[in-house]
């Protein structure tokens, strides 16, 4: 088969799966073609994998006049690979290959994942609604990353909507000596006990991530601090749009400066996740929504024990090998905290549980063969 990814920009996991994907479908034997931003090239180097030609195209995150030319130079683009699968990723590129995908001669089999719901309201929350509603019934299949959007694409009008997950990179297997080694390093880089209890979060510093109810959690676990607590360090590893890291980083600031809090660090964007994971007693997940975040995905693997919120795809995702609470629920975040802080046991109970839970999640081979197994349904008559 002739297949075609379609992306927009991309620093994290959509980008991660889309690079998954076209790695080892390419390997199976396929013509793979991806187009999307040069900067997503960039930083996931599709144009270097064997097997895959990279076409450079801009798509911008707004809709606006501009898009006749970009659906054009996508059309052109799509036919020029003489693709027989198109298959966009994300609710942006999903749009503009469907538009362009639809006047071509010979028309490919469409197919758009979504990783993302729209959160718009109002206004925006009608035109957002009004596109899904245009993909949904216009994708040959959507592809949804958490049941939650498999449900919104049918309610929608899809014809055909089906569950596929992201699954996560292989997950580097951590010596018990190089976790030490990194919690020494982070001890003697911010200036914390042998003994403390390290907290960690990985993800962007976006809106999406909510770091603001961690730190009311931080507020609330100041105020909870009694004589024999452990000492807590909350760690966040990930790039960071600068004006929400601003605010957050003066949220904890203020609180700081009026009570005594646990210690805070942005640790930036890491190559050493898997490091930082093994050296961490607690892993904290507290975004608005999730599909299937993939920072969660490697938290199981690596066997940590899990506060996350259940929200997306979060709760089946992961069961009951953590804790789950309330979407923005500070207090019940600073409560979870402060009792898996206090008891090491329980501690080791869901680290245990995370990690039988992470070795039974489908890895990237196995979700880029249950793929092409799915665009040979979609096209029996013209590939074999």
């Amino acid at each position: 088969m002739r297949i075609v990814y379609v992306l927009g920009t991309s620093t994290g996991g959509v980008g991660t799966h889309v690079r998954a994907l076209a790695r080892d479908v390419a390997a199976d034997g396929h013509e793979l073609g991806v187009i999307g931003p040069a900067q997503s090239d960039e930083h996931f180097g599709f144009s270097a994998l064997p097997g895959v030609r990279f076409a450079a195209l801009d798509m911008g995150t707004g809709i606006g006049v501009k898009d006749a030319a970009l659906i054009t130079r996508l059309r052109t683009l799509i036919a020029g690979f003489d693709a027989d699968i198109v298959h966009a990723h994300g609710f942006r590129a999903g749009f503009v290959a469907l538009l362009a995908a639809r006047t071509i001669g010979h028309r490919p089999r469409l197919v758009i994942s979504l990783h993302n719901r729209a959160s718009g309201r109002g206004l925006r929350g009608r035109i957002e609604t009004g596109i899904e509603t245009l993909l949904a019934k216009g994708a040959d299949l959507t592809l949804g990353a958490s049941a939650d959007l498999v449900v919104r694409a049918r309610e929608l009008g899809a014809r055909d909507a089906r569950f596929l997950p992201a699954a996560a990179p292989a997950v580097r297997a951590v010596p018990a000596e190089a976790a030490r080694a990194t919690r020494a390093g982070l001890a003697t880089e911010f200036g914390f006990g042998d003994d403390a209890v390290i907290v960690l979060s990985v993800g962007r510093v976006a809106p999406q991530k909510n770091y603001p109810m961690l730190v009311r959690a931080l507020g609330h676990l100041g105020e909870a601090e009694s004589e024999g607590t452990p000492e807590l360090v909350f760690l966040i590893a990930g790039a960071a749009d600068r004006t929400v890291l601003d605010q957050v980083a003066s949220q904890y600031e203020d609180l700081a400066a009026t009570s005594a809090v646990p210690a805070l660090h942005f640790l930036g964007p890491r190559d050493d996740v898997a490091e930082l994971n093994a050296a961490a007693d607690i892993y904290v997940l507290t975004s608005v929504w999730e599909a299937r975040a993939l920072v969660l995905q490697e938290a199981l693997i690596s066997g940590r024990a899990i506060i996350a919120t259940g929200t997306g795809g979060t709760s089946e995702l992961l069961g009951e090998a953590g804790i789950l609470i309330g979407d923005d629920d500070d207090t019940g975040l600073a409560e979870a905290i402060g009792e898996l802080a206090s008891d090491p046991a329980h501690r080791a109970e869901l680290a245990a549980r995370a990690r039988a839970r992470g070795a039974r999640l489908p890895d990237e081979g196995e979700v880029a063969k249950e793929l092409v197994s799915i665009y040979t349904e979609l096209m029996p008559s013209q590939v074999g």
